[in-house]
């Protein structure tokens, strides 16, 4: 009997034991004790109350293609690409599906078991390899890991902004082109500016080249300049936050740098007498302009010291007597103006006046 109480009384402080270990387990659970990480296998257990979406701020461009989400202030010694980049959970990127993310955790007592991860509001799944988001738009990466003793790392999300598509960019000249024969004309004077736009990442930068230039980055409100004279072409292209880029335009311009020729041509040629030059009355003045380049667009004139150019549009009789000066200057397509054509002459329009006497021959 005596052995028989002594072997009930010790089972009976087994069990008291075995329900005080249990006790503390669950209470160490319950405390929400944060596990550090470094393995990617086991089995989910039970899901953690979701933290919200953080907004979404502008960010530049992003080039590596792997980065490294870490799951404790410790630093891993887990790495898959020499390229991978930390981040820190909380913050958001732009990325396109070109971007790979891997998930380190490290764990100073139990181990970590596993490591898992949802996109969106998707179910949790073990991680094994990088992780790719294919689809555009915003996307909320959650990721978590468990050690060996069932302990939960309360959830991280990171937010990331996928964008697969390159920026639209297009070339805005100051003054507009002047297109003839599918050439584009334009003067030196002229300047360039870029526009781009991309919906979901923005616009990261936009690149130039003039002829066979190394590219270069455009700075806003900054526009180009073309200085050569003759044929050139401008190349561009933009790059958006997430790294994609538009394919490479180009516009052929030509700088056109040389005025019209303009030309002050009588009907009757103007006569010298005496040093100076007159003009027969009834005269007609033409006024005739050329332009090898980008064409003339048109021809102004003064006469008599008027005060200001007039459009030329047909040809100019003076008849009144005195002396006369006719201006004239033409502009061509791109805005370069000749140099001012004149010339000066008198108009003598009284007869002269004759008179006839009788001659008186002298008596011998």
């Amino acid at each position: 009997m005596a052995v028989s109480a002594i072997k009930r009384i010790f089972a009976l402080a087994l069990v008291f034991a075995a329900l005080t270990l249990s006790a503390q387990d669950n209470e160490n659970l319950d405390d929400g004790a944060q596990p550090k990480a470094t393995s990617t296998a086991g089995t989910a257990t039970g899901e953690p109350k979701e933290s919200t979406e953080p907004a979404l701020k502008p960010k530049t461009n992003t080039t590596s293609t792997n980065r490294s989400v870490t799951t404790s202030e410790s630093t891993s010694t887990t790495s898959t690409s020499s390229n991978s980049q930390s981040i820190e959970a909380g913050n958001e990127l732009y990325i396109n599906s070109k971007t790979s993310f891997e998930l380190k955790a490290q764990d100073d007592s139990s181990m970590v078991d596993y490591i898992e991860y949802k996109i969106n509001n998707g179910e949790f799944i073990k991680y094994s390899k990088p992780i790719i988001i294919s689809q555009e738009g915003i996307a909320q990466l959650t990721y978590r890991s468990v050690d060996r003793a069932g302990n939960i790392e309360p959830s991280k999300l990171l937010t990331v902004v996928v964008d697969n598509s390159p920026p639209s960019v297009v070339i805005v000249p100051t003054e507009p082109l002047f297109i003839t024969q599918g050439a584009n004309y334009t003067s030196k004077n002229n300047t360039f500016s870029f526009k781009a736009e991309d919906s979901l990442s923005g616009v990261g930068a936009i690149e130039y080249a003039i002829n066979d230039a190394s590219p270069a980055t455009y700075a806003q409100d900054n526009p180009i300049r073309v200085e050569k004279d003759g044929s050139n072409l401008i190349r561009y292209s933009a790059t958006d936050n997430s790294g994609n880029k538009s394919r490479e335009s180009s516009v052929a311009v030509i700088i056109d740098n040389k005025p019209p020729v303009v030309e002050i041509i009588p009907n009757v040629p103007l006569v010298d007498i005496d040093g100076k030059t007159y003009s027969k009355k009834g005269n007609t003045f033409q006024i005739r302009a050329f332009d090898g380049e980008s064409g003339v667009r048109r021809v102004l004139i003064k006469v008599d010291g008027e005060a200001d150019f007039r459009p030329y549009v047909e040809g100019i009789i003076v008849d009144a007597q005195g002396e006369h000066k006719i201006e004239a200057k033409g502009i061509d397509n791109v805005g370069n103006e000749s140099e001012v054509k004149s010339v000066t002459f008198l108009v003598d329009v009284n007869p002269p006046a004759s008179e006839i006497k009788k001659i008186v021959e002298e008596k011998k």
